[in-house]
């Protein structure tokens, strides 16, 4: 028997392809995930086997449809759980949510992305953020995404800027180079960055990074809030500095 690394790596792209279809939906019967990842009925019934086999994947048994497996989360997790600030910054973005019953958010970069790795709603508040746990979002329209780029130097920036996918999603979202600079240099100065409707419409956000003893950003927090309390604004910036102050100082950054 030979082995065809070609044909090897095409089997993963196409595995791949159907786990990360399956990610956008509920459940897709074998038809619906065959036409949207435009493989033939037999080769997506091949590849669908070997997922549900190891465990990726699920079938629905009265409805016969499948879903994404919690296996991914699982050994994603694992690296989580090895990263050091975690369990510090989990502990606190707890407390300063219920301090000030606003919801908070933590995140890391994650290639040119951030990743939401925590998150802690107001309680009692009919305003809901659209992110959630394990959601990526852009850098460049939200306020934690401005923090932790803004611990770069500009070179870096403009580097990310130049591969990044700039579009407008909300009247006030930042999309020329000059002007995002500039803001950059503010949130240098001020040490926050904040982001005034330009990821949702309705909702301010209040963002900061944290260092480890690497003297890198480790990651940043955030405070969401509606537009409806914005005078609140200058207590909560106070907040969110001082908590990751706290979370710099526990990571050895001093």
């Amino acid at each position: 028997m030979t082995n065809n690394p070609t044909g090897g790596v095409q089997t993963i792209d196409r595995a791949l392809t159907i786990l990360e279809t399956l990610s956008n939906y509920d459940n897709l019967s074998l038809m619906e995930i065959s036409e949207k990842v435009q493989l033939h009925k037999a080769t997506t019934h091949r590849l669908i086997n070997s997922l549900l086999q190891n465990g990726y994947i699920e079938k629905d048994p009265t409805t016969k449809k499948y879903r994404i497996s919690l296996k991914l989360f699982q050994l994603g997790n694992r690296r989580v759980q090895n990263i050091d600030f975690l369990n510090v910054a989990k502990s606190m973005i707890r407390q300063l949510s219920q301090e000030i019953n606003q919801t908070v958010h933590l995140v890391i970069e994650d290639d040119y992305e951030v990743l939401y790795i925590d998150k802690h709603d107001a309680q009692q508040s009919d305003t809901r953020m659209h992110s959630r746990i394990g959601k990526k979002a852009p850098m460049y329209l939200t306020a934690v995404g401005k923090a932790i780029l803004a611990t770069k130097p500009n070179s870096a920036v403009i580097e990310y800027w130049e591969q990044a996918d700039i579009q407008k999603k909300t009247k006030n979202t930042i999309t020329d180079l000059d002007a995002f600079l500039a803001e950059m240099e503010t949130v240098r100065q001020q040490g926050y960055a904040l982001d005034y409707e330009e990821n949702e419409v309705g909702i301010v956000c209040i963002g900061a990074s944290f260092a480890s003893y690497k003297d890198l950003a480790a990651g940043a927090i955030s405070i969401s809030l509606p537009v409806s309390e914005i005078e609140k604004k200058d207590q909560y910036i106070t907040k969110i500095v001082e908590t990751t102050r706290k979370i710099s100082n526990l990571l050895g950054h001093f």
